[in-house]
């Protein structure tokens, strides 16, 4: 399929690929089909490309390279209360990069997507043990935050 007014211009997705927010995410419950562009690079950052709203895409790292406790519960636990049956999950985390202050990881409300089923939820965890706008360099693994400058 191709998708035109993306901030990439117009790109070629494969439909097969995407993936379904049912509840949206917060603050965008209309925009529910999305595809993940990869950077196919270790700890580098993807985009969540709306599909619905091809204006929209978010910056993402894979929520594995945050921390090896990141996030608490698990990422399987999250599934299971999102409704996911399956062990084949990923937990995204949405970025970004106000001008001139750096990189910030929202780890309050990461992406939890099943890639059986092609099918996310955005969940919202503990805020006395997580903050929506964590300095990313402070925060990755060494191997990351050096690939992330």
């Amino acid at each position: 399929m191709r998708v035109s007014g993306t901030p990439f211009g117009e790109i070629e997705l494969d439909d097969a690929k995407t993936i379904v927010f049912a509840g949206g995410l917060i603050g965008f419950p209309d925009a529910k089909r999305y595809v993940l562009l990869d950077s196919h690079e270790a700890g580098r950052v993807g985009w969540l490309q709306s599909l619905d709203v091809p204006a929209l895409a978010f910056p993402v790292v894979d929520g594995t390279a945050i921390d090896s406790s990141y996030p608490q519960p698990p990422g399987e636990q999250l599934a299971r209360e999102a409704g996911f049956s399956t062990s084949d999950i990923a937990v995204l985390v949405i970025v970004a990069a106000p001008k001139g202050k750096g990189l910030y990881a929202n780890l309050l409300a990461p992406l939890v997507v099943d890639l059986t089923s092609q099918s996310g939820a955005q969940v919202v965890l503990d805020p006395r043990k997580y903050a929506a706008a964590v300095p990313l360099i402070l925060t990755m693994r060494a191997e990351v935050t050096a690939s992330a400058r």
